[in-house]
């Protein structure tokens, strides 16, 4: 999971955001609850200079990706898959 599940990369944050969000359905009394998560990302702010970042670095790296995934896309659609998997 990524940004809106918790820290990219961070399962344990991830688990315990999702958990949260699940029992907020079950305790929620009215439409629009809102409850912060009791998490900080990073005392080092310094991941917001990397995250969604494309530039030159990785410019080559992303758009292969990209073409990765819109192959696997494809042929999950010809073999009938609703989905196919995510690209590490």
């Amino acid at each position: 999971l990524g940004n809106p599940c918790g820290k990219p990369g961070d399962r344990v944050m991830q688990q315990a955001i999702v958990q949260q969000a699940v029992a907020l359905f079950e305790s929620a009394t009215h439409s629009r609850t809102t409850v912060r998560a009791p998490f900080e990302w990073s005392e080092d702010q310094s991941w917001r200079d990397k995250y969604a970042r494309v530039d030159d670095s990785n410019r080559d790296s992303l758009r292969h990706k990209g073409e990765l995934r819109r192959q696997q896309q494809a042929q999950a659609k010809t073999a009938g898959d609703a989905r196919s998997p995510m690209i590490d």
